[in-house]
């Protein structure tokens, strides 16, 4: 819709075991990227800096991180003060599953939609990312 998007992105590899070529990535589509290490003085520099130029910033660490980093909303907002932090985590800010990681499996079997899914004489079939993630709206985030 026009928004200039920059991911940040960890250093290296992730290191899950599975390559796959970012052409393919489509929810990587027209964003550009820069890597950090948000551990590191000049990572956290580099993203003052490219956070003093942004009208958003959307992040999806757990409850916590960021302020641990030195990098939560009220920092960013001295650097930007306009901005506007947005926050998409597993299970929210509090509760008894905030600074539990929340994954796609995690939401349909909780919720119970697990259960219908795959043969009835068998256990579930671990469907793709889908149901919980993009159709409960985790996916939209970067």
């Amino acid at each position: 819709m026009g928004a200039e998007v920059i991911r940040v992105e960890r250093m290296g590899s992730s290191d899950l075991g599975i390559e796959f070529p970012a052409e393919y990535d489509l929810r990587n589509r027209n964003k550009r990227s820069i890597a950090l290490d948000l551990k590191s003085v000049d990572g956290r520099t580099a993203l003052m800096g490219v956070i003093a130029g942004a009208d958003a910033l959307l992040e999806g660490f757990r409850p916590g991180v960021m302020e641990r980093l030195g990098v939560g909303p009220e920092d960013c907002w001295k650097a930007r003060p306009s901005l506007v932090y947005a926050r998409a985590t597993g299970w929210g800010q509090d509760g008894p599953l905030a600074h539990s990681a929340g994954h796609d499996i995690n939401y349909i079997a909780l919720s119970g939609a697990l259960e219908m899914i795959g043969p009835d004489a068998g256990p579930p079939s671990v469907p793709l990312n889908l149901l919980g993630y993009y159709g409960g709206g985790e996916g939209c985030a970067p």
